[in-house]
């Protein structure tokens, strides 16, 4: 299944790089065999796993199915996989995307297109470069990574695959990772090329005043929730309420606290449409929709030195904190990242 592989990592690559998550490839789907031989002459299948949730990839083996038997072929096959099914191609015009998306059926497009109900995707349209321009920002993934081994999670030498591991992110994505080190020369290639192994040529503070220019906050938007559930009030401290928590700064008015994008995507669909405002009101919580969810960075308190103790990483804090016009709040950031080096 040569293009349809081709096909699954390209989607994987795109969804990374769209939503700041994987779509992570666990192998053949074992009851392949069992489906009727017409579907298993038309279609491969793979299973696969996105923000949480087992999903079945399927895509053509040969040209362009009859879209009446595609919608009917792919609800037969999800009744037989229990699991949303996603079909993946490399094109799919107008009027068969509108049908799809009416039939509420998962789709992706890679670098173009993607439609994920289960997942609260609605439906983009967005063409991606995939060369790596040392000018720009580090890519979502790169940054997690990075961070991690500034708090010292990371040990100093590792291969890619143990990373991946770590990390919960995809080889295709190690990959990606593997570019931006080696384009800004941060990849110890000796190393890398006498035992596949990473190891940084900075470490320590100079990794970080080497970095922090092609770092970026990572708050994508910031929302208010009045009357949160008991899942949102345990979402990370974030914002001002964690430099509060870790510092002698005054408590904000309203509590801070993050979520990641695919997360929030889920939980927004749980929430009444009143419950969610775009500007702060008493009793109200702010919650910060990060570019990638907190949990992917292990936090480690200042005070308390416990980790995952319900407070976002002091990198990532400082990094949506950076540009505030407040000289209190810039005066204890550099205290925390001083705790912390």
């Amino acid at each position: 299944m040569t293009n349809a592989h081709n096909l699954f990592i390209q989607a994987g690559t795109y969804l990374q790089q769209t939503l700041g998550e994987d779509l992570l490839q666990e192998g053949a789907w074992e009851k392949g065999v069992q489906l009727p031989r017409y579907l298993a002459q038309t279609y491969d299948m793979g299973k696969a796993r996105l923000g949480g949730i087992e999903v079945l990839l399927m895509a053509n083996k040969d040209g362009v199915q009859a879209l009446p038997a595609l919608l009917k072929q792919r609800a037969l096959i999800q009744k037989e996989a229990g699991v949303p099914v996603i079909w993946v191609g490399d094109t799919l015009q107008a009027y068969a995307r509108k049908e799809m998306v009416a039939r509420r059926m998962p789709f992706i497009i890679p670098f173009k297109q993607a439609y994920l109900p289960p997942l609260g995707v609605e439906f983009q349209e967005r063409a991606l470069a995939t060369k790596v321009d040392t000018k720009e920002k580090l890519h979502v993934a790169t940054q997690v990574f990075f961070i991690n081994a500034l708090l010292g999670n990371l040990p100093d030498t590792l291969n890619p695959k143990e990373i991946a591991m770590y990390l919960g992110y995809s080889l295709m994505t190690m990959t990606r990772i593997k570019s931006e080190l080696m384009e800004h020369g941060w990849l110890d290639m000796d190393a890398y090329r006498g035992g596949r192994l990473w190891r940084l040529t900075v470490e320590g503070g100079e990794l970080w005043k080497a970095i922090k220019p092609y770092l970026q906050s990572p708050v994508r938007k910031r929302l208010w929730i009045r009357n949160p559930n008991p899942y949102i009030e345990g979402l990370p401290l974030a914002g001002l309420s964690a430099l509060a928590k870790q510092t002698m700064l005054g408590e904000p008015q309203n509590i801070v606290r993050a979520i990641g994008e695919l997360d929030w995507r889920k939980l927004e669909r749980e929430l009444d449409a009143e419950q969610v405002v775009p500007e702060a009101i008493d009793g109200a919580l702010e919650l910060e929709v990060w570019r990638y969810a907190p949990q992917r960075i292990k936090a480690l308190n200042t005070k308390e030195r416990d980790a995952n103790n319900g407070i976002v990483d002091p990198y990532s804090l400082f990094l949506s904190l950076q540009a505030m016009d407040d000289d209190r709040v810039q005066v204890v950031l550099k205290e925390l990242l001083r705790g912390i080096s």
